[in-house]
């Protein structure tokens, strides 16, 4: 049998369709084992280690379909890398884009190259650490992550493959922070930096990057040789240990005419429209990155290879702020959105045939910077009572103080003064155009939040509740870590620094979820058959109250103000 020269994989988590659940790819950040319980606890004598019960996770995070083992649909990012390498000459024998369970079958003496795709492969994803008491306990991302790689292995030494393991994509700073994993994957590389890893910021150089760690040019730094790619080893000193790790960079961002269109279906319909933000958020890395926008017929383009091939009648339309589509943030003033050229966008999206589409990403402020934005995309779309859209938007903080200092332009073209009412407003104007927010929010941002920047978190969150008593939204908190430009600062330690005002936004976020999300909207978003809609929200409606009873045994065990917090959000802010 004759071995493809590059494999490329990710792992269970990034495979799966979640069974069309809307935002159920989350789940990835449950947590799944917890390596500390007690073996005289019930819940180990239930359990074990398990605290996701695995059966049930995987019935939710069920495996994408396979055809003799390739992926029937896979990460955008590796879709893009897949049509790089197929682009810069390399056959389609040559490349196998295959699926986490069958990844033994296609490793051996020819396989030179094995690239994973990974998005929190070490479970330090800020939902991730926020849900595992900082890394306490293991996540399913994490667990799926190292599943992965030891098969992997198993499958280089089952076959006799020398095959040279490389991982990229967004998460490949964690390995940064345990540096011991680099070793225990056997990992020959790890692409970081500007390039945002594999892919897809290597479509400009797919086939150069590949040849180059094939041939062996990678292997060390070497000041005298000019190359487009940078080597670093790097040497890490862990509890009396040291470790080190091949880091390999790219800083050149391709042009849009560089990149390819993809080949074969991605998971969820996604595809890209532009790259960048142009907002500046000093939390967030996407803001280091310069603005690029897809002309509609790419787009167009690689939706219908997602109808032609995958079957799929919906597109998932990526950006890190639709609103910002078609502008110049240097130019415009005061970033007002560009409505000419997002209700283009959005009108060539739907003349492919597409049934549904909804973005990834979008600002409060860009949605309401023009009055006649989400109405017109709202009929361009067609959302209605039975088609609502799904959107994920910074929330942040209710604290005008850090929103001010850490993300005023995310307000443009309002003041940071105006935070509250951007919050507001949105949501209303969103709501009755049948979009429904999806906010997340930042806990410890920079290790600068007061018990004052936390309560008025809670009391906005309140505030929209009862302004809003019908309004749609859910919140989603997330334990601060260090990237962008505040990368040299400390992750937000919420195992052991949860003081009782934070735990109170924790417990507001999930309040509000689980009294509101669950229980009062959640069956009529999405677009999954009833029968699958209620099974799912009956079964939200039956565990949605567990981490609310788990936080109020926690602030018993840990102080009385921490339980006042509890008692005094549920007697004043329900």
């Amino acid at each position: 049998m004759k071995y493809p020269k590059v494999v490329l994989t990710a792992d269970r988590t990034l495979m799966s369709p979640y069974r069309g659940i809307s935002l159920a790819s989350f789940f990835g950040c449950a947590p799944a084992l917890d390596p500390n319980r007690s073996h005289d606890s019930i819940w180990y004598k239930i359990l074990g280690n398990q605290v996701t019960p695995k059966l049930l996770f995987d019935f939710i995070c069920n495996p994408i379909a396979n055809s003799n083992g390739l992926a029937d649909f896979a990460p955008y990012g590796l879709r893009k890398l897949e049509a790089a390498l197929l682009r810069d000459g390399y056959s389609r024998d040559d490349v196998v884009v295959a699926h986490p369970d069958h990844i033994d079958k296609f490793i051996g003496p020819q396989t030179e190259f094995v690239g994973t795709y990974e998005m929190d492969p070490l479970g330090m994803g800020p939902v991730t650490m926020t849900f595992t008491y900082g890394r306490k306990q293991m996540s399913y991302a994490e667990f799926y992550n190292r599943d992965l790689h030891h098969r992997i292995n198993a499958a280089k030494q089952k076959n006799g493959s020398k095959a040279k393991v490389v991982v990229g994509a967004s998460g490949t700073w964690q390995y940064n922070y345990d540096p011991a994993k680099i070793e225990e994957y056997g990992l020959y590389a790890i692409v970081e930096g500007d390039l945002g890893g594999i892919g897809p910021e290597l479509d400009g150089v797919g086939g150069r990057f590949f040849d180059a760690v094939i041939n062996n040019e990678l292997e060390t730094a070497n000041p005298f040789k000019k190359s487009e790619f940078k080597v670093e080893v790097k040497e890490f000193d862990r509890n009396g240990r040291k470790y080190h790790g091949r880091f390999l960079h790219y800083s050149r961002e391709p042009k849009v005419d560089e990149i390819p269109d993809i080949v074969n279906p991605s998971m969820h319909g996604m595809v890209e429209v532009m790259r960048g933000c142009g907002r500046g958020c000093k939390f967030c890395d996407v803001t280091l990155r310069p603005l690029r926008y897809y002309p509609v017929e790419k787009v167009q383009n690689e939706i219908r290879v997602n109808m032609k091939y995958g079957g799929l009648k919906n597109a998932w339309i990526h950006s890190d702020d639709i609103f910002v589509y078609g502008l110049n943030p240097r130019t415009t003033k005061n970033m007002q959105p560009n409505r000419e050229a997002i209700e283009e966008l959005f009108k060539g999206i739907m003349e492919t045939g597409v049934e549904h589409t909804n973005p990834t990403h979008g600002t409060l402020a860009g949605a309401i910077a023009d009055e006649k934005l989400i109405p017109n995309l709202s009929r361009i779309i067609k959302s209605g009572p039975t088609n609502h859209i799904g959107v994920q938007c910074g929330f942040e903080t209710g604290s005008i103080r850090l929103i001010g200092k850490y993300a005023d332009r995310k307000l443009a073209p309002f003041r940071p003064s105006e935070w509250h009412w951007v919050v507001k407003e949105g949501v209303k104007t969103l709501n009755e155009n049948y979009w429904v927010p999806a906010f997340t929010l930042i806990m410890g941002l920079d290790n600068n939040e007061t018990a004052d920047d936390s309560w008025e978190t809670i009391q906005l969150i309140h505030q929209l509740e009862k302004e809003q008593p019908d309004s749609k939204f859910t919140v989603t908190p997330l334990t601060f870590v260090p990237i962008g430009l505040l990368e040299k600062s400390d992750f937000f330690d919420i195992g052991n620094t949860m003081d009782p005002a934070k735990l109170g936004v924790m417990y507001k976020t999930w309040q509000h979820n689980f009294k509101y999300a669950i229980h009062k909207f959640m069956h009529k978003v999405g677009q999954n058959d009833p029968i699958k809609k209620f099974f799912f929200a009956s079964l939200a409606r039956t565990l949605g109250g567990v981490p609310l009873n788990a936080m109020e045994r926690y602030a018993r065990r840990k102080s009385p103000e921490h339980e006042k917090v509890i008692e005094k959000i549920k007697a004043q802010y329900a």
